[in-house]
């Protein structure tokens, strides 16, 4: 029996960098690209379930060459000189065998300066254990007095380092941390809940996410469980809900696959007026209320652009085959060669007080999380989700607490119905959050169909 393969163990970025240089400079393809991409991912937690804790590291390197107009592509997670230098080989070979074609125009200023914005990374947190995690919640749960018995907290966080090199000279590296915080009070109907994330747990403790989820909570003696609503009804999304509705509309149709594929429902509306003018969607890897980062997977500087604005879909996340199909340019958002996904998304927020959205929704729902929530018939953009933290609305503020709720909807009705967009804003971390996430404010909506009891 061979004994077990040892855990990959981080490198410093000046020594993944070194190694890259190696490879690139003695390919003899006639462009070579390599990426080198590296996360620890943690999550803690004071719950009972085994899968809210865990600790897991991963490495990707990528390697893509071209020769004689064929390209050939090999993933590895082996980081040593022998096996990068074999996989290079396997990339060339891969390479000969292919089918000859024109490499994909590259946009002006796409390699331009990607600056590394302040506070990308947190040493406190890149360095913080397990055990570490189970300290902080349990600082977080104290500071609950007598709800420290039935709270539920989560705290999750990576540290990850991308070096991306290429044989016309473009060099990108970065270390980035990302941290993000979910408490719970309970699991009772209209129980509270706010989630959150940030680069530095600095920025995280700021965010007050136990201070929101108390003041969401109906408590123990919340009052009688209202039915769930027998027609439509106005409601005020929650940030974190409006932001899960957010990553569900990017992953069913602004993805460059989804329009490959031919199911995005915004397939044939680019220019069109798709959502209520309120709504503007931008990408922008330099936000600082997101979790920025400074280039895609390929190496692009980020820049922003607008994806949606006014109600008017201008353009999902594109590549180069995409860009040829429609004429458009290609954007910042590559995760892997053939593949664009928009990775720093922000709901444009708007200057309208947060008492103000819940006094023009009175009678209505508010809906604290969308957890979960899964995309289904993408051509219609119909959505499944669970509503959580479910109260009424009464006289510009929450009342009494519904159980949670089933809700099945479409996103174009949904983004069509939107009545107010807040001004606070959380951020949902995409996939381990090392490379960003979305951020959205609250969301009212003039009316919501489709809820059933769970």
């Amino acid at each position: 029996m061979l004994p077990p393969m040892p855990p990959l163990q981080p490198l410093p970025l000046d020594e993944i960098q070194t190694r890259l240089e190696r490879i690139v400079s003695g390919s003899p393809a006639d462009a070579t690209e390599v990426a080198w991409i590296e996360t620890r991912r943690c999550q803690e937690s004071n719950s009972k379930r085994r899968r809210d804790c865990f600790e897991h590291f991963e490495r990707t390197i990528l390697i893509r060459v071209r020769e004689s107009g064929r390209f050939g592509l090999h993933h590895t997670s082996a980081g040593d000189i022998s096996d990068l230098e074999n996989s290079l080989r396997d990339a060339l070979a891969q390479a000969r065998l292919s089918e000859p074609r024109q490499p994909p125009p590259l946009p002006a200023g796409a390699e331009g300066p990607a600056e590394a914005p302040a506070g990308l990374h947190d040493p406190r947190l890149a360095a913080l254990t397990p055990a570490g995690g189970r300290d902080l919640i349990q600082r977080i749960v104290s500071g609950s007095g007598g709800a420290a018995t039935t709270e539920i907290v989560r705290l999750g966080w990576t540290a990850g380092r991308v070096a991306i090199l290429n044989s016309r000279g473009l060099r990108r590296r970065a270390e980035a941390t990302a941290a993000w915080l979910e408490v719970v009070c309970g699991q009772r109907p209209g129980a509270g809940r706010a989630a959150d994330a940030a680069r530095t747990l600095e920025s995280l403790g700021e965010k007050g996410v136990p201070e929101r989820a108390r003041a969401r909570d109906a408590g123990p003696e919340g009052g009688v469980t209202l039915p769930p609503p027998d027609g439509p009804v106005p409601a005020v999304l929650a940030p974190e809900a409006t932001a899960a509705l957010i990553d569900a509309l990017n992953h069913l149709a602004l993805t460059s696959t989804s329009f490959h594929e031919g199911t995005s429902f915004l397939r044939g509306s680019l220019g069109q007026p798709v959502f209520h003018p309120l709504v503007g969607l931008r990408d922008d890897g330099a936000d600082p209320r997101g979790l920025p980062f400074p280039f895609d997977l390929m190496g692009w500087a980020h820049r922003p652009v607008d994806l949606i604005a006014g109600g008017v879909f201008l353009t999902p996340a594109v590549d180069g085959r995409l860009a040829g199909e429609l004429g458009l340019p290609q954007t910042p958002n590559r995760i892997a060669p053939g593949e664009a996904c928009a990775q720093n998304l922000l709901l444009l927020p708007r200057e309208i007080e947060d008492a103000e959205l819940l006094r023009q929704a009175d009678g209505g729902l508010w809906i604290a999380a969308l957890d979960p929530i899964v995309g289904f018939d993408p051509l219609r953009g119909r959505f499944r989700a669970v509503a959580r933290g479910v109260r009424r609305l009464e006289g510009g503020a929450l009342g009494a607490p519904l159980p949670d709720l089933l809700w099945e909807d479409e996103l174009p009705r949904v983004l069509s119905a939107v009545s107010g967009i807040g001004r606070e804003t959380v951020t949902r971390p995409a996939g381990s959050g090392l490379f960003g996430g979305v951020t959205a404010p609250r969301l009212a909506l003039a009316s919501i169909t489709g809820l059933t009891a769970e």
